[in-house]
């Protein structure tokens, strides 16, 4: 049984430092080089974002486990409410352009994205610890 749950363990870090790593590239080629200052606040977002696959991994193997009703809607709405979260902080702390004032449609625009990637992030690791969960042992609530 340790084995099993050294495994699961090793797939809960090689999952969220995986998601981290891959974020991290996609950000940076999307910056400017070298990036400015302000992209320290990406990078911990991304480190934030990884400790939560980190955290919800035994969770979405415990729902695929004992086949939880609406688990893969909940992974979704989970993803979604991240994402809007994601979406809101950079709204709240200011980011970008000084003299850029986003309008309404800009700012709806930024939500409806920013949490259509939270949902896709979610059945990317949903769909990982589905393929997975056969191999890991039971989860304890």
């Amino acid at each position: 049984m340790k084995e099993r749950m050294m495994i699961l363990q090793r797939f809960r870090i090689l999952l969220a430092v995986g998601f981290s790593i891959l974020w991290l590239l996609i950000l940076l080629g999307g910056a400017d080089f070298p990036p400015p200052s302000g992209f320290v606040w990406v990078v911990f977002l991304d480190l934030v974002a990884g400790l939560l696959v980190y955290v919800r991994v035994p969770t979405y193997i415990r729902w695929i486990k004992i086949k939880k009703r609406y688990r893969f809607l909940r992974a979704c709405a989970e993803g979604l409410l991240v994402g809007l979260v994601f979406a809101l902080i950079p709204l709240l702390v200011g980011s970008g352009e000084p003299s850029v004032t986003p309008s309404w449609i800009d700012r709806v625009i930024w939500f409806m994205v920013v949490g259509l990637v939270g949902v896709v992030n979610a059945i990317g690791i949903y769909a990982c610890c589905a393929w997975r969960s056969k191999r890991l042992p039971e989860v304890e609530k």
